[in-house]
């Protein structure tokens, strides 16, 4: 066993890992346990209706999508992790027992993978991300909209750029653009290709969905303020001073409940709704009272996490019983 003095963990070499230990490693560098990936396209499901649903080929296609979906996330996370590993970001911002993070999340960090090994799972989950997709138009037999092939190719070009290739992350307002929009993109691109149009609610579920993401990420990164601005990640809080930031948070906020606002007025759209979706407006709320007011950007960031989980199942509740 070696030490990687860059990272400061141990390194172990292949013969001293197993197949098993390899494949645990694999499965978080993907981050396709963190379910919150999949809202958006649990939510395309839950927006469609009875005529898309008994297409042909239509479960077979939202399977499909779904591996496309966890395919493009591992990919992404992959293309991260070995970026971030690289220049030195991950070693800065996630260390053991720092903010309650678990090392072993980081498997560039802690020695379980190598970056060949990471870039090899970045290449399969690429492949597999166009294939799936593709295959899940096949089944609906290319019977779809243009706009559904382009959204889900632009989804996943741009999510694998995030941290490789253009590398949107270290561009001014690229980290923010481009995590919402992709969001956006992961319910869009489904519902759109089964339903074969567009609604006024599946658009606004997709922007909030996004929004909220980006209401999580961008307190979050206030704590990797300094690592990420080290190696160029030009994200909101790094680029932004204190004043603006916070004007930043408290215009997402009302984005939020604007949005949220719109859905609530669409005909179809039962009124209760408002009720479900309350928890997630009080918890960004309390984003905003730790965050902006106290400056306790964790616990702004937990409020946000939380809000994520609420807000989803305050959105599936009336979206399921639409008329």
């Amino acid at each position: 066993m070696s030490t990687d003095t860059r990272t400061g963990g141990a390194r172990h070499g292949p013969a001293q890992r197993s197949a098993k230990s390899r494949a645990r490693a694999l499965l978080r560098l993907s981050k396709v346990t963190v379910y919150q990936h999949f809202f958006p396209w649990g939510l395309a499901f839950a927006l469609l209706d009875h005529k898309a649903l008994e297409r042909s080929g239509a479960a077979a296609a939202l399977a499909l999508f779904l591996l496309a979906s966890a395919a493009i996330v591992a990919c992404t996370s992959a293309v991260d992790d070995i970026i971030g590993y690289r220049n030195g970001s991950d070693a800065a911002n996630y260390k053991e027992g720092d903010l309650g993070r678990d090392i072993r999340r980081k498997p560039l960090l802690s020695g379980a993978l190598t970056v060949g090994e990471a870039k090899v799972f970045a290449a399969a989950t690429l492949g597999t991300a166009l294939l799936a997709g593709a295959a899940g138009f096949t089944a609906l037999g290319w019977d779809v909209p243009v706009a559904s092939v382009l959204v889900f190719l632009a989804v996943t070009a741009c999510s694998v750029q995030y941290s490789g290739g253009f590398k949107f992350s270290f561009r001014t307002g690229g980290s923010e653009t481009m995590l919402g929009l992709v969001t956006a993109g992961g319910l869009i691109f489904p519902y759109v290709a089964l339903a074969r149009s567009w609604s006024k609610p599946a658009v606004l579920e997709a922007l909030v969905m996004g929004l909220w993401l980006v209401m999580v990420i961008s307190y979050s990164n206030v704590n990797d303020k300094e690592g990420d601005a080290a190696v160029g990640r030009k994200t909101l809080a790094v680029v932004s001073g204190p004043k603006v930031f916070k004007t930043a948070m408290v215009l997402f906020f009302a984005a939020d409940v604007g949005l949220l606002a719109g859905l609530l007025s669409l005909p179809g759209v039962p009124w209760w709704g408002a009720l479900t979706l309350l928890p997630a407006v009080a918890l960004h709320a309390a984003q905003l009272v730790f965050g902006v007011g106290r400056e306790n950007w964790l616990k702004a960031r937990l409020c946000g996490f939380i809000a994520y989980d609420l807000g989803f199942l305050g959105l599936l509740v009336p979206t399921l019983c639409m008329s």
